[in-house]
């Protein structure tokens, strides 16, 4: 019997409002929780994601967010270095899907893993910087 596949996260800017939407019956945030659900891995935001959503984890709005995606991944120098880098080769990408890419990577250097799925409504961006990454990226669109 193959081992189950394990499915890690990393959510993008637009995930990341979707989740944190107040609206009643929201389609996207729908869409994105069952993302989330369906993960049986990490689930992680980066951390230049919650600040271009507005998201902050101590704000009691926050709190069903937090609990759905509790891990960041910060940006430091290394991390810096490794955006700007994947920017020169990827000029269309912004920062912040430059940082997706690189908590794809991190991801899957922790847990020793070749595949990420990055749940984006930039498919463009996020498929162009994945040819240019330690891991595989499975890009989900939102």
């Amino acid at each position: 019997m193959a081992p189950e596949l394990v499915r890690h996260l990393v959510l993008d800017n637009e995930a990341a409002q979707a989740l944190s939407s107040r609206r009643a019956r929201d389609r996207r945030r729908a869409s994105v929780v069952a993302a989330i659900m369906a993960a049986n891995g990490r689930v992680v935001v980066p951390t230049a994601v919650r600040v271009e959503a507005g998201w902050r984890r101590r704000e009691a709005a926050e709190a069903e967010a937090n609990r759905l995606v509790s891990s960041d991944v910060p940006l430091d120098s290394a991390g810096a270095d490794r955006a700007v880098q994947l920017r020169r080769l990827v000029p269309t990408a912004s920062v912040v899907d430059a940082t997706v890419a690189v908590a794809a990577e991190r991801v899957a250097a922790d847990y020793s893993c070749t595949l990420v799925e990055v749940l984006t409504s930039d498919a463009t961006d996020i498929s162009a910087l994945a040819a240019h990454v330690e891991v595989r990226i499975t890009v989900m669109s939102l």
